[in-house]
């Protein structure tokens, strides 16, 4: 969604289409404080678990992730909850008459991406809602997403690991700099430990630009999460450390925390039968996080997996044949995705796990459930997309609230040097 072949390809419009086509709209973000997290582990979950901790203050706050797992409207979140239909199809319908301006105005820029005018629409949707705060996943890199032609008042960067390395570069050291575009000079700059070629390039970043730059250790075991997975210890510091920063109170951060529902993250459904996880693991990263909890159920891990091409697949592999016991391969819904019999073959190369090949998500979960029986374990994972249809094919219905309505109430102002951040 992020790329349109008659979109200007130079330079001056990487982010120059996103900022003609925000000022167009009458600058919506001018109407929130942004704050801009980008990674390559965790970002979704940091973004959420701040979101979650602003709203529990008492500030309406906007959360603007990707991918959608059922509903592309779940991009777009006011307080937890994604966009009403109706407010979907007016943002939408907002769109219309930008694009034709922009191409009066700017001829040269050419078409605007789907990303772009989603971000466009998320800044729109959240002014109209009079959110305080709005919370934006970056989609791809940093420096030149859209996502950064915002003005965050808070950066934040989760793990980083090899991710789009034909786009952001081949090492760590270059894919961190790319990353390290969102943060912004004298302001906090909120970093996950990091390995050393990517600290290293983002230290290197903040003191270019006299960033406030703040490495976060994890959450120590007696913070309460609602999410599971060591990992995600990491990405709930990110969100505590931004919140304090905002202003947010104890009570708040503690409600935020362990109120949040991140679906397709260590989710568990199915109440007959196996014991289902949805897991989103793409990368090798989030495969050994996803991996080291499927070891903690102590049953026989029945494997459903779909992988993107363009993802490495050895990767996400390695950890999890590991600890499962049967794999069944799968296409996931996506023209980026690999073939399954690709996939089954990859599997097989790499160890003496049982392989079969699924022709669609639907075949697979029944296969996957008959097999593993009530007292195994069915985890499918790989990809989002993948997630996203096996939430379909098992009747769950999209994620419309991330969590209850019921919160904090507590939060104070704070000003930080002539930058205000309410």
């Amino acid at each position: 969604m992020g790329w349109n072949p008659r979109s200007s390809r130079a330079a001056r419009w990487r982010l120059g289409r996103t900022r003609a086509l925000l000022r167009l709209a009458g600058s919506p973000q001018r109407a929130f404080t942004a704050i801009l997290i980008a990674g390559t582990k965790g970002k979704g979950s940091t973004a959420a678990f701040l979101a979650s901790i602003l709203a529990a203050s008492g500030r309406r706050t906007g959360l603007f992730s990707s991918p959608h797992l059922q509903d592309l409207r779940e991009r777009f979140r006011v307080d937890g909850e994604m966009l009403a239909r109706a407010d979907f199809v007016r943002e939408v319908e907002g769109l219309r008459p930008l694009v034709r301006a922009l191409h009066r105005s700017y001829p040269e820029a050419g078409d605007p991406t789907t990303f772009e005018l989603m971000l466009v629409m998320a800044a729109s949707a959240f002014a109209r809602a009079g959110c305080a705060f709005g919370v934006f996943e970056v989609g791809l890199g940093g420096r030149l997403d859209a996502t950064n032609a915002l003005d965050p008042a808070i950066s934040i960067v989760t793990t980083i690991g090899l991710d789009h390395t034909a786009i952001l570069g081949t090492t760590l050291g270059a894919i961190a700099t790319e990353k390290a575009g969102i943060l912004r000079r004298a302001r906090p700059a909120f970093l996950a430990p990091q390995r050393p070629a990517a600290m290293l390039a983002l230290r290197a970043r903040c003191r270019a630009i006299r960033a406030h730059c703040v490495v976060v250790a994890p959450l120590g075991p007696r913070a309460a999460l609602a999410l599971r997975g060591a990992h995600q210890r990491t990405n709930a510091a990110l969100a505590v450390a931004a919140a304090r920063a905002l202003g947010a109170e104890e009570a708040a951060i503690r409600a935020g925390l362990a109120r949040l529902r991140w679906p397709g993250r260590y989710e568990i459904v199915g109440d007959r039968g196996p014991r289902i996880v949805l897991d989103g693991a793409h990368d090798g990263a989030s495969a050994t996080a996803l991996a080291s909890e499927l070891r903690n159920e102590r049953a026989p891990v029945t494997l459903l997996v779909g992988i993107l091409r363009d993802k490495d697949a050895h990767a996400v592999l390695r950890p999890l044949l590991a600890v499962a016991s049967r794999v069944i391969a799968v296409a996931p819904p996506s023209p980026r995705a690999l073939r399954a019999d690709e996939l089954a073959e990859r599997v097989a190369r790499l160890g003496r796990v049982p392989v079969e090949v699924a022709p669609d998500v639907r075949t697979a979960l029944a296969r996957a459930r008959r097999g593993a029986g009530t007292t195994g374990v069915v985890c499918v994972t790989g990809s989002l997309a993948l997630v996203g249809a096996a939430r379909t094919a098992l009747g769950l219905a999209p994620p419309r609230r991330l969590w209850a309505v019921s919160g904090a109430r507590s939060f104070r102002s704070v000003t930080e040097g002539h930058h205000r951040i309410v």
